[in-house]
């Protein structure tokens, strides 16, 4: 044992950064809200209370689109990590496909509401 630290591979770096961008959830999320509201708001509708269908779905896709931006960057990374031979880059992606798709889902299950309500 020589005492000095291993070489990272490539591969291994790449699981890294996926699992950091990751991270990137946080700002997205602050992103997707101030977006959401705020083209709710440029419609004219403060109350997110009595919002139309259109204006909800105007307001939320580009809303979710942010939201989502860290899953490109998740799985970009972490099917490189794949490509060269470290299993391990699936794991993020899986956990940005969850994040990622739950946020979808509950976008989709309250507009559904909206709609039967």
């Amino acid at each position: 044992m020589s005492g000095r630290p291993a070489q990272a591979t490539g591969s291994d770096r790449d699981v890294r950064r996926a699992w950091w961008s990751l991270a990137l959830f946080v700002p997205s999320t602050v992103a997707a809200f101030v977006i959401g509201e705020g083209l709710a708001a440029a419609f004219g509708y403060a109350d997110l209370v009595d919002v139309p269908v259109g204006v909800a779905l105007a307001a939320g896709l580009p809303a979710i689109l942010v939201f989502a931006l860290p899953v490109a960057a998740v799985w970009y990374f972490g099917h490189r990590a794949v490509r060269r031979g470290h299993p391990q880059g699936r794991v993020p992606i899986i956990v940005a496909a969850v994040v990622g798709g739950g946020f979808l889902a509950l976008n989709l299950l309250q507009l559904a509401m909206r709609l039967v309500l």
